[in-house]
């Protein structure tokens, strides 16, 4: 199937799946009981940044700017390096972000690096509102969102359920396999897994991600966890048969990236000094190119 073709399937996908809202009951009001499991357990790796060219700004970070009515301008973009990665991530910083950039850098370089390397852009807007989506594997964070642990490694799990990185079912919340588990269960994670299977299948990862990296993990924290036993397991199953195996396990360095888009001016009316950048910056020997599919969450993906 040519890749055209298979971004229009996985978005026709994503708007069906999307569409169905789930009935079983929230095991628990939300998951932010989570965060300070993650944050005592899923330490910062360090990390370096530089300034991004003056004048330029990636592709995708340009587009969601204006989508959003604002002036990319006003975008602060950084090439920054974890340590555990030879290729860099591209952060799209706005100038009044409801938060500072450190705290973007330090949360998403928390997630273990298999997650992090089916991301491309991070990004964070102001906004009087928190809220995220993901769109083709840009992370969005509004307004303290940025912040928040647990909206880094759901957002990011759009991107490991979007873009096939689960194993053997791509996407994952549209197979008949995630509908059969799901079936045997008798509930979901919180209200918010309660949206459709994209948002269970994120709330799922999420429960897994603590499961696999907190000591006494999400079962040991509710003993009513069994009431979603099927799903659980079938997240972390798929995750640890993916290629690189464990996906949601802290260790390892990044086998692969979701290529940053081209660079592009800020402004076509700009004048700009300094020699425009040819192209995208190659992925550096031994890191291979994920590839990447249109989807967006942005009509459900939602964090007040």
């Amino acid at each position: 199937m040519h890749v055209s073709s298979l971004n229009a399937v996985v978005a026709l996908f994503a708007t069906l799946v999307s569409s169905q809202r789930l009935t079983k009951p929230p095991l628990q009001e939300n998951l932010d009981n989570l965060q300070a499991g993650f944050i005592n357990n899923l330490t910062p790796v360090t990390s370096t940044r530089t300034a991004y060219q003056a004048g330029y700004i990636p592709t995708d970070c340009k587009r969601i700017a204006q989508n959003e009515n604002v002036n990319p301008a006003d975008i602060q973009v950084w090439n920054v390096k974890y340590s555990d990665c030879s290729a860099v991530w591209q952060f799209c910083y706005h100038k009044n972000s409801n938060g500072p950039l450190t705290d973007l850098i330090d949360r998403f370089g928390r997630l273990p690096v298999h997650t992090r390397q089916f991301s491309r852009h991070i990004m964070s807007l102001p906004s009087t509102n928190g809220y995220a989506y993901n769109s083709g594997g840009n992370l969005v964070f509004f307004g303290t969102t940025l912040s928040n642990l647990n909206v880094h490694i759901h957002e990011a799990a759009h991107s490991l359920d979007l873009l096939g990185a689960f194993f053997p079912d791509k996407p994952l919340s549209g197979s008949t396999k995630w509908t059969n588990e799901y079936n045997l269960d008798s509930a979901v994670p919180d209200p918010y897994a309660q949206t459709n299977q994209v948002e269970n299948v994120a709330q799922n990862t999420v429960v897994t991600t603590y499961e696999r990296n907190v000591p006494g993990g999400f079962f040991g924290l509710n003993s009513n966890a069994n009431r979603i036993f099927h799903q659980y397991a079938t997240v972390d199953t798929e995750q640890r048969n993916a290629a690189p195996p464990n996906l949601l396990v802290k260790g390892g360095s990044c086998t692969g990236r979701l290529a940053n888009s081209a660079p592009v001016l800020v402004s076509t009316s700009a004048r700009v000094a300094a020699a425009a950048p040819a192209a995208v910056e190659a992925l550096p020997e031994g890191v291979a190119t994920i590839e990447g599919k249109d989807f967006d969450t942005k009509g459900t993906c939602k964090f007040h």
